[in-house]
């Protein structure tokens, strides 16, 4: 008899016809490779959406923010002299080309923030009180809650802007008075939540003008400044030098990025976890789909030899059950990624994140979960192309 090669078509039918009629063994062998396929998807759904989330929130609070603090010149060694910032540091890194706005920061030491005079000298909430020269608004990147910012007639009378946290803690609004070194200020302002600087959250500000008067020496706790978007790294790098030109090493510079830095760290780690898990769960569930397989192939030896007998090839025969298992593969990876982005879509949700996926997992994940179906499925094909015809059909 004259063999002849099954067109496309007839190969992808006779393929189909396991998985078509066999529903609740194609639904459990495929149940293996969604499980690790969602697994995979989700535990990089879920650090990408993170991702989205810091920088979200560093684009709320200022990406291109920069923090200077006084120094050492030996950072390794903790009784190492801290150098103070000069003076001169905040006029000098406002010239930078890319810098927009500089904030100085200037502690006061020693004053407790209370909500009336009553309240016991160490009860103050570790509230600080601080006194800033420049637009806080502008390079912080932060609005008013409540009330204003100072202008020309509130710097030179007793008033204090407050963060968030530290209005909160002393249950302080605009228009009420607050207890500072045995005096009473007057609140003109709240600050919104500032995620990304806490030391402002919890902090007091004194308009600047009057506070001058009674705390005229006060060294620079902290400078901070806000470049051109993008600009952020190069400004970076010429700070300490223009801060403080004789002692550059004295001059620590910080940045918000740090954080989101960090938070890939950790996201990478998770990826490295994902790929394991998902390993893993994948590889059982190949091994389910080449148990499946080997069953099939013993329960249809008869249709085998038939095949065999009327002209199929040993070929022919082994790529009907390579793409059968391959096909369990796919149904396996196009569910494992439905629920492994919904399972993405569901932690968005309970964390109040941006949704994010990386394309190219939706793209691969079903991809990838044919190939291990067709590996499963690539002995159990060798099995059923070696059967002899004349044994085959003993069992028709």
């Amino acid at each position: 008899m004259k063999r002849r090669r099954m067109s496309p078509r007839d190969v992808f039918a006779t393929a189909w016809l396991g998985p078509r009629t066999r529903l609740v063994r194609t639904a459990l062998s495929a149940l293996g490779i969604a499980v690790g396929i969602a697994a995979l998807v989700a535990l990089q759904g879920i650090p990408a959406t993170v991702n989205a989330q810091m920088r979200a929130m560093m684009d709320a609070q200022g990406a291109n923010l920069l923090v200077v603090y006084p120094g050492s010149s030996d950072q390794w060694d903790p009784s190492a002299e801290v150098t103070p910032l000069p003076e001169t540091a905040p006029a000098m890194i406002a010239r930078i080309w890319p810098v927009e706005h500089v904030l100085t920061r200037r502690d006061v030491p020693d004053v407790g923030v209370y909500r009336n005079n009553y309240i016991p000298v160490g009860q103050s909430g570790s509230i600080s009180a601080a006194v800033a020269d420049g637009d806080l608004l502008e390079t912080l990147n932060v609005q008013m809650a409540d009330g204003q910012w100072f202008d020309s007639a509130s710097r030179t009378l007793p008033t204090v802007v407050l963060g968030d946290g530290a209005a909160r803690r002393l249950g302080a609004n605009p228009g009420q008075r607050i207890w500072i070194d045995h005096r009473w200020w007057a609140v003109v302002g709240v600050l919104e939540h500032i995620e990304l600087a806490q030391e402002m959250d919890s902090t007091a500000f004194l308009a600047p003008d009057f506070a001058s008067t009674f705390y005229p020496d006060l060294p620079i706790a902290s400078i901070y400044v806000a470049s051109e978007p993008g600009r952020a790294a190069e400004v970076r790098g010429v700070i300490p030098e223009t801060a403080n030109p004789a002692n550059p090493k004295g001059v620590e510079v910080t940045g918000l990025s740090d954080f989101f830095i960090a938070g890939e760290v950790v996201g990478t780690l998770l990826i490295y976890l994902s790929v394991g898990l998902g390993g893993l769960s994948l590889l059982i569930g190949g091994i389910g789909i080449a148990n499946t397989m080997v069953v099939a192939v013993m329960e249809r030896r008869g249709e085998v030899g038939l095949r065999r007998a009327m002209g199929a090839r040993a070929g022919q025969i082994a790529l009907q059950f390579v793409l059968e298992s391959g096909m369990i593969g796919l149904i396996g990876g196009i569910f494992g990624v439905g629920m492994g982005a919904y399972a993405t879509y569901i932690y968005a949700a309970l964390t109040v994140s941006p949704f994010a996926m990386p394309w190219w997992v939706l793209a691969a994940a079903p991809v990838l979960a044919v190939i291990i179906g067709a590996l499963a499925g690539l002995y159990p094909s060798l099995k059923a192309a070696r059967l002899s015809p004349t044994v085959a059909l003993r069992a028709v």
